[in-house]
């Protein structure tokens, strides 16, 4: 794999989307000239420590941080994930996990790996079967050979399909994700009850999709969830 990846690069290589540099998509001297998102609790906005929750946001949020990189906004930023999601450029996603893996370092203090678990939020199995991947999954999968920490891809199951969140109102994408996911219980008994969650996503604009399913894990007892996405919108 890592030979075909070479010969690839060679023969078509990576030009960043911004300055046209070769061997990235994203090259580092073009991501540090990006606006990054500043540490601040997602529920109100206002300035938090590490991308926590506010003690007094808690009771609007089921999760403890949402770790973000940057904003969807930027046009670079946006055509980026479009391309790594719907039109097979799933190497794009390389760039954003180095990124995402120093960033969530940064931000969280891992006295032990052991005590974390990283799971992609999962696609419905017709998605992911007419797009070949899920995006979330190849970050996740990235991350965690990055940082040591495990993955798990089959411990939430997406159940329903809600079609593109993009497209509905807030108030419905909170309808139309209800019941959209399922906790597999048998994982769910093999894991040590104080192990935590990072979630990883490409984009949260409502955090609807982070929130419905850190509810689930909540009721399972998970102690703490952190969510880490590329960009918001």
């Amino acid at each position: 794999m890592k030979l075909i990846k070479l010969l690839k690069d060679i023969i078509s290589p990576k030009k960043c989307y911004f300055c046209k540099k070769e061997w990235h998509f994203l090259c580092p001297e073009c991501f540090w000239k990006i606006k990054k998102y500043k540490s601040h609790c997602y529920v109100c906005k206002t300035y938090s420590d590490n991308f926590s929750i506010h003690k007094f946001c808690e009771k609007d949020a089921f999760f403890d941080k949402m770790i973000i990189l940057t904003h969807y906004q930027h046009f670079v930023i946006k055509k980026l994930i479009k391309d790594s999601k719907y039109y097979h450029r799933k190497d794009i996603l390389e760039d954003f996990w180095k990124y995402l893996w120093k960033l969530l370092l940064e931000n969280e203090n891992f006295e032990n790996k052991i005590d974390y678990l990283i799971i992609p939020v999962p696609m419905y199995f017709f998605r992911k079967f007419s797009r070949w991947y899920n995006h979330s999954e190849i970050l996740a999968k990235n991350i965690g050979k990055y940082t040591w920490i495990k993955v798990n891809t089959k411990l939430i199951k997406r159940v329903k399909n809600t079609g593109q969140q993009s497209k509905l109102s807030k108030k419905d994408r909170l309808t139309n994700l209800k019941n959209s996911f399922e906790i597999n219980k048998k994982i769910l008994d093999k894991l040590d009850k104080k192990i935590k969650i990072i979630l990883i996503d490409d984009i949260i604009s409502t955090w609807a999709t982070i929130n419905e399913i850190s509810e689930l894990l909540r009721k399972a007892w998970i102690r703490k969830i952190i969510g880490l996405c590329i960009a918001s919108g």
